[in-house]
């Protein structure tokens, strides 16, 4: 597609990064004025990012002998019925680490 900028570039699709928040995106650059286009479903897809990390909450490290510690905040335990003695499973992923309560 045709910078509607420029009229000269091609529009070409890129993936970038919000530094501030570290999520990452895609969006059309142009590769003669450098214009910066997101689309529709793009937007819809940063959004999801952006509410995602909204809902999420800070946590604490400790160490607890050899290893460390996160202290989950009450509402969290609450909702999955997590409760001190209780198990579950941690599974490292690509975006980072995954508590699964049994």
């Amino acid at each position: 597609m045709k910078c509607p900028i420029c009229s000269k570039g091609t529009m070409e699709k890129r993936k970038d990064v919000m530094e501030q928040d570290g999520i990452e995106f895609e969006a059309f650059q142009c590769n003669e004025c450098g214009e910066e286009i997101v689309t529709m479903n793009q937007l819809k897809v940063l959004a999801g990012k952006y509410r995602k990390l909204r809902k999420a909450k800070e946590v604490v490290f400790a160490k607890w002998g050899n290893s460390l510690a996160v202290r989950i905040p009450s509402e969290i335990a609450e909702a999955y019925h997590i409760s001190e003695g209780k198990h579950g499973i941690l599974t490292k992923e690509k975006e980072g680490i995954r508590i699964i309560p049994s």
